[in-house]
């Protein structure tokens, strides 16, 4: 009898064991992205004298060479001339953190007659298979009836390029990747991709856009929403359903996980946060969003090693590298410094940084 009972009693602690070990994969460990933020060395930064840089993002071949792409627009133009003069430029390094080398412009506004007439902006790098993917963003010279700068920005569309080598040759699309699909809830503008390949086999994208009739409105009323395609370089479906409609976010970056879609945003009114810096969401599907547990990414500063710190107007356009094991290695980010803190840095030019994070 003693024997039975105890058979019984192992019997109940595996079936105990197994209903935890379920549990568990049913509800994965919350990523926790500040807790791995370190200081930065002061050669993890990219900027030129004569240039505005703004956002980079990186790829690393077999060879271990970091093939990174970035923003960037003369400083004759203003901080605003993104919109009509920026160029996508491309550097190479031997670490991920660098320092990078410029190695040469790779794209630029096509001109009058391309959907990418004015610029080349925001670039995200993604590999899928044997080809690698340049998302970026530009816009046109058409005449929408609007005030001011309100025209280019409204033609605002998503395209990408495609090249066997990171280094090029890059071929654009004959048209933009997204635009407006009846019944779809993006209108306006359509910009700031981040792609990422679904454990179906699937493209999921996440892009900023705004509301029907937002054209009339003052308001800075920006939404996201999310499209699927079968293949890389489109077509892209849009969701019916908008996302992150609530409170106004930026630059999305979005990638899969531990059985979780992430993405990092700029909450730049720090409706999510409180105060404005880098926050982190999350979905089960891909389609229904909401803010993580430890949601807090950056504050709107960077530490550099030695232990000085800068306080930050804008710390945008996060974009995440991943190391060999498929952990977040590096984030990086646009920059301008506040005013009153030059920290050794010229304090009216922006520039990327490279954040390292701790891995295991």
């Amino acid at each position: 009898m003693k024997h039975i009972i105890k058979i019984l009693t192992f019997a109940i602690l595996l079936i105990t064991i197994n209903g935890c070990n379920e549990k568990r994969k049913e509800e994965p460990a919350s990523l926790n992205l500040g807790n791995a933020i370190l200081s930065v060395p002061q050669y993890s930064v990219l900027k030129h004298d004569d240039y505005y840089v703004w956002g980079a993002s990186m790829t690393r071949t077999d060879d271990g060479t970091c093939h990174l792409y970035y923003s960037r627009w003369k400083k004759v133009y203003s901080f605003k001339g993104w919109l009509t003069d920026s160029e996508i430029a491309y550097a190479t390094a031997q670490e991920p953190g660098g320092p990078y080398s410029f190695q040469k412009t790779i794209l630029k506004g096509r001109g009058a007659g391309h959907w990418d007439e004015n610029s080349a902006h925001n670039p995200h790098i993604k590999k899928f298979g044997d080809l690698y993917y340049l998302y970026f963003i530009s816009n046109t010279s058409e005449d929408l009836g609007l005030a001011g700068r309100n025209n280019r920005r409204y033609t605002q569309r998503i395209g990408v390029a495609v090249a066997n080598d990171p280094a090029g040759p890059w071929k654009v699309s004959d048209t933009p990747l997204i635009d407006y699909q009846k019944g779809k809830p993006a209108h306006g503008y359509m910009v700031n991709p981040s792609v990422c390949k679904k454990p179906d086999g699937d493209y999921l994208m996440m892009f900023k856009t705004r509301p029907a009739n937002s054209e009339e409105s003052k308001k800075f009323n920006a939404i996201h929403c999310i499209a699927i395609s079968n293949a890389p370089a489109g077509p892209f479906t849009i969701a019916d359903k908008p996302i992150l409609t609530e409170y106004t976010a930026e630059d999305p970056f979005i990638w899969y996980q531990n059985d979780r879609f992430y993405a990092i945003l700029d909450d730049q009114f720090g409706k999510y946060l409180g105060f404005h810096g880098l926050a982190l969401f999350e979905s089960a599907d891909g389609y229904e969003w909401k803010i993580s547990e430890h949601r807090l990414v950056s504050k709107t500063e960077i530490e550099w090693e030695g232990g000085t710190v800068s306080q930050l107007q804008h710390l945008e356009r996060p974009q995440l590298w991943f190391n060999e094991q498929g952990e977040p290695a590096i984030l990086f980010c646009a920059l301008k410094l506040k005013s009153d803190d030059i920290s050794n840095q010229d304090s009216t030019l922006t520039f990327n940084v490279h954040i390292p994070l701790a891995t295991k």
